[in-house]
């Protein structure tokens, strides 16, 4: 039976919260499972260190014991100093050679749970990572674990990309699908939009016209190059900075308008219409300064309800409006 449910969460039926840490606290997961979540994000990395096998093992185990996948996240890289003006550009700091070991070492503990792998944390235009980067990095996740997708990430930085920047970070071919990220209250000012709902005479409809507008464009420039077969899975705001003001944390009609209206527009894209994978970020604030999905039950409410939704959709369950 528990087989049959972990093959049964494949990408595009994934429900996801995006946490720094294994989310393993009975009241938390069992949470975290209410809301119809189904597979979690790990990172090879605990405290700046790779994970020791034992702690590999360990969550494997959980997961699995859980009935949830996971999707590894697979540290390859590190920022140099942000300078004034400046994006972040990124420094190569792991050895190929300890990319596969990592990689050989999750799977051998893992294989029946791990759905999917990508390797950096953020934006490919925020980061500056080029293609020719992630092409040897997806490369060589495919060689060395061939039965895991790889996953690559983009975001609002990708917004305003020419053609010149789509080429430098943007490959099709070099990955399997595509994480996109939707932070609108966070960084959706280098859109050329900045939404304040405390300020705005109409915040819901400011939300939507801004998902209409991001969706759009991440159509016009990305989703419509993918090859057929692969997904496009919205990751939406579901987090603030503690020292944000009340007009830039998001309301729950913002998490709710930005996982309906952005996942419906997905799924108006062809090739998207069976993609039923819903993200958010993030489910807590364990990197500090952060509060997210765990700290607000009021967009727990609103996650767990749109995954519900998601669930009848990818079953083809018929919806009375």
């Amino acid at each position: 039976m528990l087989t049959a449910l972990l093959l049964a969460v494949t990408i595009d039926h994934m429900r996801i919260a995006a946490a720094d840490r294994l989310i393993e606290r009975d009241d938390e997961v069992a949470a975290y499972i209410e809301a119809q979540f189904n597979t979690l994000v790990l990172y090879d990395i605990e405290d700046g260190l790779p994970k020791s096998e034992e702690r590999i093992a360990y969550e494997t185990s959980f997961a699995r014991g859980h009935g949830l996948s996971i999707l590894l996240g697979k540290p390859t890289e590190a920022q140099a100093p942000l300078l004034p003006g400046r994006r972040r550009a990124v420094v190569n700091v792991a050895p190929d050679d300890e990319i596969r070991a990592r990689l050989r070492l999750w799977e051998s503990y893992g294989s029946d749970v791990i759905i999917g792998v990508f390797f950096v944390h953020d934006d490919v235009f925020l980061l500056q990572t080029s293609v020719e980067r992630q092409r040897h990095l997806y490369a060589l996740s495919h060689e060395t674990v061939p039965a895991l997708p790889v996953l690559a990430i983009i975001g609002e930085f990708g917004f305003d990309a020419t053609a010149a920047d789509v080429d430098r970070y943007f490959d099709p071919a070099a990955f399997d699908h595509l994480l996109v990220l939707m932070y609108p209250l966070n960084v959706g000012h280098v859109t050329g939009v900045t939404l304040d709902s405390a300020r705005s005479a109409d915040p819901d409809s400011d939300m939507r016209g801004y998902v209409r507008r991001y969706m759009a464009r991440m159509r016009e420039k990305f989703i419509s190059r993918l090859h057929p077969g692969q997904l496009a899975i919205l990751v939406v705001q579901a987090f603030a900075y503690d020292v944000e003001t009340v007009g830039h944390v998001p309301r729950p009609p913002d998490i709710m308008i930005e996982a309906t209206l952005g996942n419906d527009l997905l799924h108006s894209i062809p090739g998207q219409e069976l993609n039923h994978a819903v993200a958010y970020f993030l489910w807590d604030g364990s990197r500090g300064g952060m509060f997210g999905l765990w700290q607000r039950g009021d967009w727990m409410t609103v996650a767990e309800s749109v995954n519900r939704l998601e669930e009848l959709r990818g079953r083809r369950v018929g919806i009375n409006p």
